[in-house]
């Protein structure tokens, strides 16, 4: 494995760690995840409650498959999909005013701070768009030496 392959490879996997870290801390206090997904107020009961189940699953299996490989390009599309989701509703919160904490990261009693979050946000995504560009590269050179 060359070098630069090595670099995407290991940035896949500790992004796909990072997920599987942030789906288990969820897991941890699913009642409290539950709630805090209720602080947003974008989803009316039940469905708070069934994107508070969700979410930490669906991160530990795209984290599962980012580390494996297995699937890594739809991990990675369905990660900027994530992302993009997670960010969006963190702006929506921050432009209501509300003063909660997001529940990234597990519990806290502490407010979100806003601007660093999307910034991280901003920054996760990022770079799963470039560990997804560089993937469709790699793929397009392997199919041009095939051929």
């Amino acid at each position: 494995m060359k070098g630069k392959q090595l670099i995407l490879v290991l940035l896949r996997a500790a992004l796909g760690l990072f997920f599987i870290w942030s789906g288990f801390v969820k897991l941890q206090d699913l009642s409290d995840f539950t709630q805090t997904v209720a602080n947003y107020q974008l989803l009316s009961r039940p469905w708070d409650a069934v994107a508070a189940y969700f979410v930490p699953w669906f991160e530990i299996v795209v984290g599962l498959a980012l580390v494996t490989g297995v699937l890594a390009k739809a991990g990675l599309t369905l990660t900027l999909l994530m992302m993009i989701g997670f960010t969006s509703a963190i702006g929506w919160v921050w432009s209501q005013g509300l003063n909660i904490n997001c529940g990234c990261y597990g519990a806290s009693d502490e407010p979100t701070n806003y601007p660093v979050h999307l910034a991280i946000n901003c920054g996760l995504i990022a770079l799963t768009a470039a560990l997804i560009y560089f993937s469709c590269k790699q793929q397009s050179r392997d199919q041009a030496e095939v051929a």
